[in-house]
């Protein structure tokens, strides 16, 4: 159903979020460990929308005994054209030869299927207040750039100085998330960032007016009132239609 607002939106390219799916899903995020249930879901997307779609895959999500090459072959299958890869391995970031070597080898992967999948290596030293200083954060982009990424994402990222330093000395286009009372996406785009995600914002949104909407018609069966973000019965039908 997302996919379908996205696409009523003007989107013209689609990005999931593991949150969101595994949130969906009925799990925690970081907690639905198994890489088929997201590829089965990656096929439902793919298959109902005309625009390209990026897969937040984690950390690659591999079993026992898998490699890379287990992961974008999944990826090919379902003809998903981006992914979103952590430099994160159990729960703390890679170092950078370990992180820069994880996307070489999906890049190696892709390479063998003539498969043009374009890799957003994601840097989560800033989220998790590692790692913040520019020049290690320059280091390591350029790192990923070199093995492999076509663009860089950090998360947690907006203060434009920063973004600033690191987008003129990194050889690829910077990517932030979205954050509340974040600089808007014109000072973004000023700064030098390239593409800006929602990451699990919209889901948390869309659940939260649910929760309360159900606590309120379960304490007095009164509804919440309309208003300019309601969307109709018979819209809805005609956008998924």
């Amino acid at each position: 159903m997302s996919t379908r607002l996205a696409e009523q939106s003007g989107a013209k390219a689609i990005a999931t979020t593991s949150a969101g799916i595994s949130w969906s899903l009925g799990y925690p995020d970081n907690q639905l460990a198994d890489r088929k249930i997201i590829i089965k879901v990656l096929d439902l997307i793919t298959s109902n929308t005309n625009l390209p779609v990026s897969a937040d895959i984690e950390d690659g999500l591999l079993a026992i005994g898998e490699n890379m090459d287990h992961l974008v072959q999944d990826l090919y299958s379902v003809e998903c054209l981006g992914i979103n890869i952590e430099d994160t391995q159990n729960g703390k970031s890679m170092s950078i030869k370990d992180g820069s070597e994880r996307i070489a080898s999906v890049r190696t992967a892709a390479n063998k299927l003539n498969y043009d999948l374009f890799i957003n290596a994601r840097i989560d030293s800033w989220l998790r207040n590692e790692s913040t200083e520019p020049e290690h954060l320059i280091s390591r982009a350029n790192s990923y750039l070199t093995a492999g990424a076509d663009c860089i994402f950090i998360p947690g990222l907006t203060d434009l100085k920063t973004c600033q330093i690191i987008s003129s000395h990194i050889n690829g286009p910077l990517n932030i998330m979205a954050r509340t009372n974040a600089p808007n996406a014109e000072a973004l785009f000023a700064a030098g960032v390239k593409r800006i995600s929602g990451g699990s914002f919209f889901a948390e949104q869309a659940y939260g007016i649910t929760l309360a909407g159900m606590e309120r018609f379960l304490k007095n069966g009164i509804l919440l009132p309309n208003n300019e973000a309601n969307i109709s019965y018979l819209d809805l039908n005609i956008i998924v239609a």
